[in-house]
Order: C-alpha cells, then structure tokens, then sequence
C-alpha cells in the first residue's frame, strides 16, 4: 500500500480545496480501501497473479484509492466532472457511465467499489464488457438505507450471484461501521463484500 508525506499533502490540499472531499476519508471508506490494496499485495504473494501494471478504477471519485495502490498505470472513470478534474492532476480519467466505456487495450485489473449505486442492466453490461484475461476486484454492502444504494444484497452469497462473481480467487466479507442512528441512539453495523477473480469464458 502506498503512503508517504507527498501522499499525505495530497490529500489534504483535497479537503482544502473540495470540502466534500473528506467523505472519501470516512472509517469506513479508509478501510473498505485499505482492504483493496492490502488484500491484492497479498494475493501477489500467494497466487501466480502477477503485479498489474494497468488498472481501470471505475467510479474513482476522488482518486483515494488509486492513490493508495503500487500500480503505475491508472485511469479513473467517474460521471462527476469535479472528480475527473482532480484525479487528471496523476491520472488518466474518463467521464460517463461505466457501462458504455471503450477498452482501448486490456487492463491487467478493472475495480469496481460502486455496484450498489448503479442498475442490473448498467451492472451486467459492464461486466459484460471486461475484457478476457483481465483480473477484477469488486465491492458491494447491504446498506439499504443510503438512498444512493439502489442495488445493495442482503448476504455474500447473494452479492457473488447478482455480480457474476463465478470464477473468483477470493470472496470475502467485513463489517463496517456505518452512520449514527440518531433515533435509537447507537451506530448503525453493515457488511461489505469483495470479491477478486478473473474473466474467463465471459465469466
């Protein structure tokens, strides 16, 4: 994972200069990416899946996580035109919606960390559209309050089915603390699934 005071200074000119920014260094959101780059440095060390050196983040936002990972070639994709101007500072960046992006060349990894903010139909076409080859790790929750959460999945098992994860090297579950419920006065608790495999066969 990488971090260092350059690092460090990034991020905080983000804040400075896009006060929604700190959302993207919520707990929760530090840790579900956290989990990405710690989960694929060990991965390259277990397996005979080799370090990528391209990589498609789709629904990028403000670029944390490609930040965080050791791969040098990146390119964000995001519908937000303020993401995109901030993440072209270091990265390649595309503007729409992930399900009608043009692979200019295979990527050696694609992640997608947005599956419960778009449809089945989006969802399904961009995966349709992952090149052969191509390693991906993709994320979802069962955080069904968020109003942005229009596809969320009750469990893990149901989270692989509806996101076609079928050939996968891992498949796993974490909990996380979400927002306060004010009302009854405590945390509200929700899970978020990862999972990491390989198109082949279309699957």
């Amino acid at each position: 994972m990488n971090f260092n005071h350059r690092q460090l200074e990034h991020w905080m000119e983000l804040v400075r200069t896009h006060p929604d920014g700190i959302e993207a260094f919520w707990p929760s959101q530090i840790r579900a990416k956290a989990w990405i780059a710690e989960t694929l440095d060990g991965i390259l060390m277990d397996t005979r899946m080799t370090q990528p050196f391209s990589c498609i983040i789709f629904g990028g936002w403000y670029g944390v996580l490609a930040d965080m990972l050791q791969i040098e070639d990146i390119c964000i994709v995001d519908l937000e035109e303020k993401h995109l101007e901030w993440c072209s500072q270091k990265y390649a960046t595309w503007g729409g919606c992930m399900s009608k992006y043009t692979y200019l060349h295979d990527p050696d990894l694609v992640i997608n960390t947005v599956t419960e903010h778009v449809s089945q139909r989006v969802y399904d076409k961009w995966f349709d559209n992952i090149p052969e080859g191509t390693h991906y790790i993709i994320q979802g929750n069962n955080d069904f309050k968020n109003k942005d959460h229009i596809r969320s999945t009750v469990d893990l098992d149901t989270f692989a089915v509806k996101n076609k994860l079928t050939n996968y090297i891992m498949l796993e579950e974490q909990p996380y603390e979400g927002p306060w419920d004010f009302e009854n006065g405590k945390p509200n608790y929700f899970k978020r699934f990862m999972g990491i495999g390989k198109k082949e066969n279309g699957k």
